[in-house]
């Protein structure tokens, strides 16, 4: 996780997450109030780290890949208590090889974190099935309090959860299935009041749209191997984990047979069933994002892991060169600086080429604190479509000013960049006075970002109404 992890650029929503931490701690509650409730637990605990290393990429992130490990460890205690040392070892480098495990780990986002304590809680409910009492239970039962306040659709892992006590079995099951169901209920209802909250800002996730069969794909692949071949490969070896661990069935003989069981129990409804709830839900009201639900992302590991260790030793380092061959070029891939998000970029070629004197507007519902972010080209220009920071209104992003305000300092100015990400570009048209015109137009990366410079011919304030 280490490797590379201050490479990449931000992207929007880890400026947001540096808007967030970069305030004081009273500033940080009240934005909470008006926004980013869900993501509190985060920000909270991100904070201290901000103000200690500061907000860049090393330090915001560090956190991250912390978190990511400590969900690989979990992932091989997993295996290696249901199944065997191999299937550990086996699970636990198949999940770290996966490309997305690594860009959530060098992501300043809540997801690795929520990762972690899905894989922790998964790992505390095989505890509680061997031995129910109540010591375990509470710990299993504050590990999904945790995990609903990471972020409150993990909590999805709940009804997983309950798939898999069917088959964990355990010595007194209906002692065991009641004292789960308190744990549980008893951890929704501490999540209660983040979920008022996150209903009262639900406008929030507005921008989210019905999902359909290219979310469908890019699920797959995001908990697979990212690319198409890779997915192909890591996705087979958790089908056969799932088969052959299925097939042990009750009657399978042997602990590993019955561990195998047990394995597929735990992991198959926790793969499938989070991602195929929120589809259902999005159908009616769209709530699903991709990184709401990569939670699951251990589950494939655990498969993959299992049917791996049950191959012959040539089997399976064909297998594992193979995986590696694929996997290795996306992992070199998102571990290039620069890459992952056009902010640095941007910053890089306003620093270059913006000149003393020149000003740059946003046109867009507020002001994005990219300055905070990346300050040697956002944070050198002036900010004149900015009536106040969101750190002194409680929000993310700043107040813009009124159109007649910008517009009159716009006069004032001789040049003016406009940054803006996509993909909905927004017409320029009401955004500058008259007299200005296009003189340099640049995509930072791809088509995510655009920057334009635009220039008054006339000297400022001659080509503006008095």
């Amino acid at each position: 996780m280490l490797w590379g992890l201050n490479g990449p650029s931000y992207w929007r929503d880890e400026a947001d997450t540096v808007s967030a931490v970069a305030r004081s701690l009273p500033q940080l509650i009240r934005m909470l109030g008006h926004v980013d409730a869900v993501h509190g637990l985060y920000y909270l605990l991100l904070w201290p780290v901000a103000q200690v290393a500061g907000t860049g990429e090393m330090a915001t992130r560090l956190p991250s890949a912390l978190a990511m490990a400590a969900a690989a460890f979990c992932v091989a205690a997993i295996a290696r208590r249901l199944v065997s040392r191999r299937a550990a070892l086996c699970a636990g480098l198949l999940f770290a090889a996966l490309p997305e495990a690594s860009m959530q780990g060098h992501n300043a986002r809540p997801y690795a974190m929520v990762i972690a304590a899905a894989t922790a809680s998964s790992y505390l409910l095989l505890r509680v099935a061997e031995d129910p009492r109540w010591a375990r239970v509470a710990g299993y039962g504050l590990s999904l309090v945790l995990l609903g306040y990471l972020h409150m659709f993990a909590l999805l892992l709940v009804p997983a959860h309950a798939i898999a006590l069917a088959g964990l079995g355990g010595v007194r099951p209906h002692q065991l299935f009641r004292r789960w169901l308190a744990a549980a209920a008893a951890a929704c209802a501490a999540v209660v009041p983040l979920v008022l909250l996150g209903w009262a800002q639900r406008g929030q996730i507005g921008w989210i749209s019905r999902p359909g069969w290219h979310e469908a794909r890019q699920l797959v692949m995001a908990l697979t191997g990212g690319a198409v071949l890779a997915s192909g490969l890591i996705g087979l070896l958790a089908a056969g984990g799932a088969v052959r661990c299925g097939r042990a069935g009750p009657g399978g003989s042997g602990a590993r047979a019955a561990g195998g069981r047990r394995l597929a129990w735990l992991a198959v409804p926790w793969l499938v069933l989070p991602p195929v709830v929120l589809f259902a839900v999005s159908a009616v009201k769209p709530v699903y994002y991709l990184p709401y639900v990569l939670f699951c992302l251990p589950a494939t590991a655990l498969l993959g892991g299992a049917f791996l260790a049950g191959l012959s030793w040539p089997a399976r380092a064909a297998a594992a060169a193979l995986a590696a061959a694929l996997i290795i070029p996306t992992q070199i891939a998102i571990r290039v600086p620069g890459s992952g998000g056009s902010l640095w970029p941007a910053d890089q070629i306003l620093a270059a080429r913006a000149q003393p004197g020149d000003a740059i507007i946003y046109p867009q519902g507020g002001i994005p604190p990219w300055d905070l972010a990346y300050a040697d080209g956002f944070g050198r220009l002036r900010n004149i479509g900015q009536a106040e920071p969101g750190a002194a209104t409680g929000r993310l992003y700043g107040v813009s000013v009124p159109r007649s305000v910008l517009l009159h300092r716009e006069c004032a100015v001789r040049r003016i960049w406009v940054a803006e990400i996509g993909p909905q570009w927004r017409s320029l048209s009401g955004y500058l006075a008259p007299g200005f015109r296009l003189a340099g137009q640049w995509e930072p990366f791809g088509a995510a970002m655009r920057l334009w410079l635009y220039q008054q011919a006339a000297p400022p304030g001659q080509s503006c109404p008095s």
